[in-house]
């Protein structure tokens, strides 16, 4: 035996090697030190990789959850509740960024967004890639972020900046470059005090209980978990969408069919893309109301689902009409460049307009 193993190798070789599980409290302990720096990028990596083949288990999960929320800076809004929409990554088909686009239709249709999220570790675009892009400076202060939500109704809180610790282990992620723990419990981790209500992605069906378990025992009045049956780690107008929905205490599970709300079925293709500037342009041109049906469609079932959680509507169907006329309005595109003045460069944003298609 080679006295020289890490902690974390010795976890690892339980992991591979008697393919077993870890406890929480063992899960808490590697993630504490991959946080400090005490354990090198490749071991992280390979602690990462092993997980994520094995299968998370229900007490890495919580485990990897607990090591990252008592090591947070917390955002505390001294108003009203707000949301969160995002996905928890590692699908293979790479989407234009729905979320953020619904983020910002659902507070265009007047609910308050605290949207949080990180560059993409797998793809072409995450959302802070995205934001920033087109102006968003992704160290803002916390005044200016708390002045967006307060007077445009959305925020962006990057990962990064309220979970430092997470940085330490940023160059092995993307090195994996695969869905790992983080993936999962990143959405679950937003650091807004007041959140209420969530809508999160999966991209793997046993993912749907699994978190749908964890997030009942928190703060949130309501929350839906969702998983595409075609893949994507949205709710999506390509195929059924099974959804755990939680209202005030109660689990349960439903399906949400496009065609049930008179949504134009698309191919999966007509979602994805291939490259950050195709994603930037296909996310603005869906806010903007520019792009096919299609996407649009996709656009508004995620935001009529974000205003359900956020007790803005009773039904999907009036979520869905809500969107669609923010976004027909120009509300959606002026809470965009609202979001852009207060915590960036409208310049940048203005930059990029003209590359826009306009498919109407």
């Amino acid at each position: 035996m080679n006295s020289n193993r890490s902690p974390l190798q010795v976890l690892i070789e339980k992991v591979v090697v008697e393919k077993a599980s870890l406890s929480k409290v063992e899960t808490m302990f590697a993630f504490d030190r991959m946080f400090n720096g005490s354990e090198s990028d490749i071991t992280i990596g390979s602690f990462l990789t092993a997980l994520a083949m094995k299968g998370e288990s229900d007490d890495e999960i919580l485990g990897a959850y607990e090591a990252v929320r008592r090591k947070e800076c917390e955002f505390g809004p001294a108003l009203g509740p707000s949301i969160d929409i995002c996905g928890t990554g590692g699908e293979a088909l790479k989407t234009f960024n729905i979320s953020t686009a619904a983020a910002v239709v659902t507070a265009a249709s007047g609910c308050r967004v605290a949207k949080h999220g990180n560059r993409s570790m797998s793809g072409p675009c995450g959302s802070a890639d995205f934001l920033e892009v087109i102006g968003f400076d992704l160290n803002s202060s916390s005044e200016r972020l708390l002045r967006s939500l307060e007077d445009v109704g959305i925020t962006f809180l990057f990962a990064p900046i309220f979970h430092p610790s997470i940085k330490n282990i940023s160059i092995a992620r993307r090195a994996v470059g695969l869905r790992t723990v983080l993936n999962i419990v990143g959405p679950l981790c937003n650091p807004c005090v007041n959140l209420s209500g969530q809508l999160i992605g999966v991209s793997k069906p046993s993912l749907l209980t699994q978190i749908s378990n964890l997030m009942k025992n928190s703060n949130l009045k309501r929350f839906m978990v969702a998983y595409s049956q075609d893949g994507f780690d949205e709710l999506t107008n390509t195929c059924a969408n099974n959804v755990i929905y939680f209202n005030q205490g109660e689990l349960s599970s439903i399906l949400i069919r496009p065609q049930d709300f008179d949504l134009d079925l698309s191919e999966m293709n007509a979602l994805t893309v291939s490259s950050k500037m195709e994603c930037v342009r296909i996310t603005m041109e869906a806010i903007y109301g520019y792009a096919s049906k299609k996407i649009q469609d996709a656009v508004v079932l995620n935001a009529a689902a974000a205003l359900l959680v956020g007790n803005c509507v009773d039904k999907l169907s009036e979520g869905i009409e809500l969107a669609r006329n923010n976004i027909r309005n120009g509300n959606a595109q002026a809470t965009l460049h609202g979001l852009i003045k207060k915590c960036g460069d409208e310049e940048k944003l203005l930059a990029v307009e003209p590359t826009l298609r306009n498919q109407h």
